[in-house]
This record gives C-alpha cells, sequence and structure tokens, in this order.
C-alpha cells in the first residue's frame, strides 16, 4: 500500500517552495521532526519542477566523517548524463585526501554542474546528519552555478543560509481526519480521529501507523485491503527471526549507505541464498524494505531507528565488524570506501581498531574536508589516552573549517593536558585566533598572556597580542618590537601568524611602510610551506592590501590564492575571503553583486560566530547602502552592533554621521564624527576627517572644511594608499587644491577605482572642468550612486549641461555595454553571461536606441571616455 498523503492542508506550503524555487539560484530548506512529511513534500516538489534535472541523496547517520558523501550519492545520478565528469568528481575525492588531486572536490562539483545544459535542482534529505564539508559545497553552490537550486530537508538546521525555510507542523485535527479517510477509504467516526490524533500528536506518519494498527487489530474497518496488513513497526517486531535479522543489518548498513542488494545483506545477517529471499519477499510485500535502482532501501528513517534501536550493543558491535569485515576484503579503493570502513570499525571494532581507523580517516580528510577531520579527531580523542594532542588536531582543523567557537573549545581542553613545546605553542596561537574572531577581544588577550610563559617560541603570540591591542586602541610598540626581533628565528609555520598579524596592526595604525614590510615577510616566508599555510598568507595579504585600497594588487594576490584552493578544497578561513572579496568589489564598482555576495555571506558568518569579520563585513555593506541613498537599509544594518571595540565602534560611529548627513541632521553628523575622531585609531581617522570635510563643505564651513582636509593630509602622509587618496580628493575639494585632485583622478583611474575616479572628477568639474561633470555622472548613474549622481546633475545644470543618456540603462544592459568594450564578440559574451545570442543582440538594440550610438566601437569608444 502506498504511504497516503502527507500534505494534506498543506497546499500553500508546497505551492511556496515550489515558487521559490522557480527562481535559481535559490536554497530551500524543509525541517520538522521525524514522520512529520518532510521527504514527502521533497518528493511533491520534485514532481512539480519537470524542467529540472534532478540530483536526489540522503545524508546517513554517520555521515559526520564521511566527507562528501550526501553529494557524491547525489550526484551518482548523472552517472549516464556526464560519466566522465562524474568520475573526475569521484577521482578528486579519493585523490585530494592523498594530495594528488589539483582540482578540489567542491571546484569540480560545481564546473560539473555548470556545464551540464538547463537546470539543476540538487534535492538532499536529512542535512542535519551532513558532514560538514558537504554543507560547505551546498552553501557555495548557488553562488557559483546560477542555474542550480538547493532543496533540503532537517530535523534541525543545518550551517546553512536560506532563501526559504519552511517547518511542518503537526497536523490539526481536521487533517488527521482527511489522512485517516484516506487511509480508510471511508470517512472515519470522530472518536477514531480523536484516538489516532492523541496518539499521534498530529505527526502523519506516526498516525497511519496508528490506524493500521487499529485495522490490523480489528477495532477499524477499512475499504483498503492492503490495509489490512498492519502498521510497519508493528509487523516489523512480529517478523520471524531471519527477516528481523535481515532488516536489522540493512538498518546498520544504512547508516552509511542508502541501499544494498541482497547477496551482501544475506551474508552479513549469516542467512543462506534461499531463507534470505523468502525473508526478503516477507520484508517487501508488508512495505518494511523497498526496491530501489541500486538495491533495497529501508521504507523510513523512523524505521531503521527503531530496527537500529532493536540491536543490542553487543549485536550492534558484531553487525558493524562484520560489515567493516566485508568492506575490506572487497578492498578499499578510495577516500569514501575507506571512510565508509573506519564509520563501521569505529562503531565496532576494539579500542585500538577504532582508534587506528579514525586516524586514518582523519588523516584522509585533513586537507580537502577539514571539518569531516576535526569530527575523526574528536571521536578519536574519547578513546585514546593522549588526548592533548588529538584536542589539538581538531582545533586546528575546526580553524581550518572557521569554526572558531569549536576551535576555541578544543583548544582550551587541549591546552590543558598538553606539555609545553611546539604542539602546546601552535594550539595556543589557535586558540588565541579563534576567540580574536569572535569578538571576544578580552578573552584572546587572556589566553595568550596565559600561554606565553608555556611557549618554545613567543614570537607568534606577541604579535596577535599587538594586533588586538591596536584593535582596542592601546597600540603596544614593545609587543611589535618584540615580535619583529622574534621574526627570522622563530619557527616557519609562527612566521605566518606574526607577519599576517603585524600586517594587519600596520593598516590600523596607518603604517603604510610598516604594512609593505610586513606583508612582504608575510610571503616570503610562506613560500615553502606546505599549501595550506601558503593560502592562508595569500588571503591575509590580499585582505590587508585590499583594506590599504589596492585593487589590482588585491586581485593578484587572490588568483595566486585560488590556484592553491583548487587544489585543497577549502579556504576562506574566519570568513577573511568573504570580506577581502567585498572590499575588491566594492573597489571595482561591482556594487550589486558585492551586496548579494555580502548577504549571503554574513548569514554563514553570523551562524559560525565570526563576530569580528563580520562586523567588519556589515561596514563595507554600509560603505555601499549609503553611496548609493538606501538610508532605510543602511539604518537597519546599523540596528544590529558590532563587538564592542573601538576600532569597530568609531566605524559605526562614521557610519552613522553619513546617514545623519544625507538626512540632512548635521548635528548627529558632528556628534558621530566627533565619537569616531575620539576613539584614536589612525583606520578610522582618516575616514572620519573625509566625512567631516563634506559635512563642512555642505554647511558652507570653509574653514573648518579646509582645518579636517589638512589634517587629513598630515595623516595619510604616510598612511594607507586609500587614506592618501582620501586626502587629494578633500584637498581639492575644501582648498580647490586642481593637482591634488588631478593625482586623485590618476590614481583611481590607473588602480581602477571607478567610484573614486567619478569622485575627483567631480572635484574637478567643481573646480571648473565642466566636463569631468558628465563622466562623472556616468559613472555615479552606473554603480547606482544616487545622492552622487544628483549632486553632479546640479552642477550640470549650473553649467549648463544635459545629463547623459545611460541613466536609462539597466544593469543587465550594463553588464553587455562592459563586454563589448573589453572586445569581447556576441557569441562571447552570451557564454559569459549565460544568455543566448538572441538575448545580447536584443540588449544590444535597446542599448543604441537609449544611448544614441550606433555601433559597437561607438559603445568602447564611450566606456574609455567615462561616458558609459
Amino acid at each position: 500500500m502506498d504511504s497516503p498523503v502527507v500534505t494534506v492542508g498543506r497546499a500553500d506550503i508546497l505551492d511556496k517552495v515550489v515558487a521559490a524555487l522557480s527562481e535559481t539560484p535559490r536554497m530551500v530548506l524543509i525541517g520538522g521532526e521525524p514522520g512529520i512529511g518532510k521527504t514527502h513534500l521533497l518528493g511533491e516538489v520534485i514532481g512539480r519542477l519537470p524542467d529540472f534535472r534532478v540530483l536526489r541523496g540522503q545524508a546517513r547517520e554517520l555521515d559526520g566523517g564521511l566527507a562528501y558523501a550526501p553529494l557524491a550519492g547525489a550526484f551518482a545520478m548523472l552517472a549516464e548524463e556526464a560519466p566522465s565528469g562524474l568520475a573526475e568528481l569521484y577521482g578528486a575525492i579519493d585523490e585530494a585526501a592523498l594530495g594528488h588531486s589539483p582540482v578540489a572536490p567542491a571546484v569540480l562539483a560545481a564546473q560539473l554542474l555548470e556545464s551540464l545544459p538547463g537546470r539543476t535542482l540538487v534535492a538532499i534529505d536529512d542535512l542535519h546528519l551532513a558532514d560538514a564539508d558537504t554543507l560547505s559545497v551546498l552553501r557555495r553552490l548557488p553562488r557559483l552555478v546560477p542555474r542550480v537550486a538547493v532543496l533540503g530537508t532537517a530535523r534541525r538546521p543545518p550551517a546553512l543560509e536560506v532563501d526559504l525555510a519552511v517547518r511542518l507542523e503537526p497536523l490539526s485535527m481536521q487533517e488527521v481526519a482527511g489522512l485517516v479517510t484516506t487511509v480508510l477509504g471511508r470517512t472515519p467516526s470522530e472518536t477514531i480521529v480523536r484516538r489516532v490524533h492523541m496518539i499521534s500528536r498530529g505527526n502523519p506518519w506516526f498516525a497511519q501507523e496508528a490506524v493500521l494498527s487499529l485495522v490490523q487489530g480489528g477495532a477499524v474497518w477499512s475499504a483498503d485491503p492492503g490495509a489490512r496488513r498492519g502498521a510497519i513497526l508493528r509487523r516489523l517486531f512480529q517478523r520471524d527471526q531471519g527477516g528481523r535479522t535481515l532488516a536489522r543489518v540493512l538498518a546498520a548498513l544504512s547508516r552509511t549507505r542508502e541501499s544494498t542488494d541482497l547477496e551482501p545483506l544475506a551474508e552479513l545477517a549469516g542467512l543462506g541464498a534461499r531463507e534470505a529471499e523468502h525473508a526478503f519477499d516477507g520484508l517487501v510485500r508488508d512495505g518494511v524494505v523497498t526496491r530501489t535502482p541500486e538495491g533495497y532501501a529501508l521504507a523510513h528513517p523512523l524505521v531503521a531507528q527503531a530496527l537500529y534501536d532493536d540491536l543490542g550493543v553487543t549485536e550492534r558491535r558484531r553487525v558493524h565488524t562484520r560489515i567493516a569485515e566485508r568492506l575490506q576484503r572487497e578492498g578499499l579503493a578510495g577516500t569514501r570506501r575507506v571512510l565508509e570502513w573506519a564509520a563501521h570499525v569505529a562503531e565496532g571494532g576494539s579500542p585500538d581498531e577504532a582508534l587506528k581507523a579514525m586516524m586514518h580517516a582523519a588523516k584522509l580528510t585533513r586537507w580537502t574536508a577539514p571539518l569531516s577531520a576535526a569530527h575523526w579527531y574528536g571521536r578519536a580523542a574519547e578513546i585514546a589516552d593522549d588526548k592533548g594532542d588529538l584536542l589539538a588536531r581538531q582545533a586546528m582543523s575546526y580553524w581550518k573549517g572557521s569554526r572558531p567557537a569549536l576551535a576555541l573549545n578544543s583548544g582550551q581542553r587541549a591546552l590543558a593536558v598538553l606539555p609545553p613545546g611546539r604542539r602546546h605553542t601552535r594550539t595556543a596561537c589557535t586558540a588565541v585566533a579563534a576567540a580574536h574572531a569572535m569578538g571576544w577581544y578580552e578573552v584572546a588577550l587572556a589566553v595568550a598572556a596565559r600561554q606565553l610563559p608555556h611557549a618554545d617560541d613567543p614570537t607568534a603570540l606577541l604579535a596577535q597580542q599587538a594586533l588586538i591591542k591596536a584593535e582596542l586602541g592601546h597600540p603596544d610598540a614593545d609587543l611589535v618590537r618584540r615580535a619583529q626581533e622574534g621574526l627570522p628565528d622563530c619557527p616557519p609555520e609562527d612566521r605566518v601568524i606574526a607577519a599576517g598579524s603585524l600586517a594587519i596592526r600596520a593598516v590600523i595604525q596607518g603604517d603604510w611602510a610598516a604594512t609593505q614590510r610586513s606583508v612582504d615577510d608575510l610571503l616570503g616566508y610562506s613560500a615553502a610551506l606546505p599549501p595550506g599555510a601558503r593560502l592562508a598568507a595569500l588571503e591575509s595579504a590580499a585582505h590587508v592590501m585590499s583594506v590599504a585600497g589596492l585593487r589590482s594588487r588585491t586581485i593578484d594576490l587572490l588568483a595566486q590564492a585560488e590556484q592553491i584552493h583548487r587544489g585543497l578544497g577549502w579556504h576562506d578561513i574566519a570568513g577573511q575571503y568573504v570580506r577581502t572579496m567585498a572590499v575588491t568589489r566594492r573597489l571595482s564598482g561591482e556594487w550589486d553583486q558585492a551586496l548579494d555576495e555580502i548577504a549571503a555571506g554574513a548569514g554563514a558568518m553570523a551562524e559560525a560566530g565570526l563576530l569580528e569579520n563580520l562586523g567588519l563585513l556589515r561596514n563595507i555593506q554600509l560603505d555601499i547602502l549609503l553611496d548609493q541613498g538606501k538610508t532605510d537599509e543602511a539604518e537597519a544594518v546599523l540596528a544590529d552592533p558590532p563587538p564592542e571595540c573601538p576600532m569597530q565602534t568609531g566605524l559605526r560611529s562614521t557610519s552613522r554621521a553619513r546617514l545623519a548627513l544625507l538626512r540632512g541632521d548635521r548635528a548627529t553628523a558632528r556628534r558621530e564624527l566627533d565619537n569616531a575622531v575620539g576613539c584614536g585609531i589612525p583606520d578610522v581617522l582618516h575616514r572620519a576627517l573625509a566625512v567631516q570635510v563634506l559635512l563642512h563643505v555642505s554647511s558652507g564651513d570653509e574653514a573648518s572644511a579646509r582645518g579636517a582636509a589638512a589634517r587629513l593630509a598630515e595623516h595619510a602622509a604616510t598612511g594607507t594608499p586609500r587614506a592618501q587618496l582620501a586626502a587629494d580628493l578633500a584637498m581639492g575639494r575644501a582648498f580647490g587644491d586642481r593637482a591634488r585632485a588631478d593625482a586623485a583622478l590618476e590614481k583611481a583611474r590607473a588602480d581602477g577605482l571607478p567610484f573614486e575616479e567619478a569622485q575627483a572628477r567631480f572635484v574637478l568639474g567643481v573646480l571648473g572642468d565642466h566636463i569631468q561633470l558628465t563622466r562623472a555622472h556616468s559613472i555615479f548613474v552606473r554603480l547606482g550612486a544616487t545622492p552622487w549622481q544628483r549632486a553632479a546633475e546640479r552642477r550640470m545644470r549650473e553649467a549648463g549641461l544635459a545629463p547623459t543618456a545611460d541613466s536609462g540603462l539597466t544593469p543587465s544592459e550594463r553588464r553587455v555595454i562592459a563586454l563589448v568594450a573589453d572586445g569581447l564578440s556576441n557569441p562571447q559574451i552570451a557564454e559569459e553571461l549565460h544568455y543566448s545570442r538572441k538575448t545580447v543582440e536584443v540588449y544590444l538594440t535597446r542599448v543604441y536606441a537609449k544611448t544614441g550610438l550606433r555601433s559597437r566601437v561607438e559603445l568602447a569608444l564611450a566606456v574609455e571616455r567615462g561616458e558609459l
């Protein structure tokens, strides 16, 4: 008998999910308790999306340590459509763990989906059981592949940022009545409905089981002969010993794989072929087991759990041991098979056997799937005598996987038992970094101070302290001196931590010469280190360069990091990559894309507890929103306070001042700017002084504007390129200094900074070079910088100029224009933007009509002149 429809009364939920997934890229999660109907609803949704290719998989009970297991299961459905791509992906999963794969599994998964025509739905059941590395890939897929949607079910929310989350609640009395009617084939009495509702508590699966139990016991009559077979759970424990044994073995196997065939089940259950076949026929006939394309599977996760719970401790260990032995006989070729074997040995082997298997699994996943490795190190620490080393390794794996709270917890537990030495010092650095990433500044300083006396080399811890104290507004030159003195002789892996911390500290302090030295040290020291350390160094250097305002240098460093990331499969430690990319897109004028990526990354950062970088990421978001004049959205961001730290609060005060200025509230703007300047942190000071100049210019207070500009120029003399560019613009505005405005324009054009270029052109236009106003206006329009666009239009009208024609262009039309200017043909543009050639032609026709331009050459020249 088929399961009844469990979406009784849930048509609105079904419609909502289908509508959400129809617009890719999307990620949707269906939540609810076991048996509530999540899987059934997932199937209903799939049925309503006939135009999608569906890759369906399921996470298993022991998948926590099986890197990419649910994803590999879902992608298996591409065996016929993309056999070579699938083989390459599976090979990467197996080989990457050994360090042999040039491309990470996560990258190959995205490339494989990108190569497929049409739209794809990745649908995975029970995501709460999925390994962290699968979740990491799913989190990124919709952003990397626009034609992909992800749909999952989960009993509890996994670590995913979703576009839509629906939770299935227990059925009402009326809904239970509808379900009972479906099962019985007739309208039940109110007494029966009340009884079923009470027994099941509104859970659809249990409601069905309750009805079938009543039918089997003769208490209720059913018009459906199939219903007389009785409830699954009741039938299950009334079966003969052979059928029950077979089902329990299948339950143990189902914790690592979706289905299997009869021959291995019979062997593992100790049954002969004929006896096993007879028992299996009964299980299938009674609905306990269902046939799948790959073999057989239990009908429902609750059935699997009931059977597994029915195994006693001794029998459970025996079954897992038999499974592991069979896997070993079949051959442990490939990481996936090894990890499955390790999962069963961990459940059934002796402590020594389990420990060896866990360590083997951790070793296989430590480079490509650090969160899976953390799982295995943690399991090993539970049974090992030497827990300190294992907890230290777990802390490092959690840190690589951007899970600072877990890294701090494991690190502190490790430090409590580790003897002084290299492992102790490395773990202390990890714990300090984790606390810092969470915005727990005082905790980080306390950990560093407590562990310094036990460090075999204090250099990295000293540099970490120097960085945190700079953020807190308490710069300590002695800490910096001691860290710099220790750099040449400290262990190689510590040099990367120390040089990176000193570089960021120098940026915060506005010391550009020291920043450059530290970045050179960082890249030089990391050149001979393993790929993971080199990747971290490159991302740190890119982060520093982006904060300093050097777009081209940042992009170059990120490109080098990407080459290593493709082989490792993980990056973005503590959210640093997301933040760096956001700054880079802001500098590049890719504002809409930056806002989209910030929205996607912020949720994941918040869930992971990465509050330090989340606060700084929000500042980038505020910069863009305020430059676009989106005051209500900016106000909503400002309502969420950053971690308590003078640097963070100073930056937020600057943003609040800008918001007040946009709304015409100069008194509030002055007060907030005084707070920002008063925090005493150089990286905040130059931003606040730049806004002060705008405030005073808008107020007509020439003397105050010049005072703020002169102070900014003095401060920026030894500061970052960003501060120097801000000073050039301020001097041009306040003093009418054409040379400084020209210098700003030259710097902005040389590094590809469109907003800063437009600002410099605007200043020059105000100073009399009116053609610059037209070009500035075009850039402001393209960026969506509405307040600046309006200011340019006012000045243009005063100069007798009309606004340019590109103000009616859509973002898609502007993307096509940019690619035409880059020299791409229509077919190349179609491939780049995933459009048809006809669509590109339509866009170009619209562009010509709106701009009055007549050819690709004229378009390219207009872009070069800054008119589009």
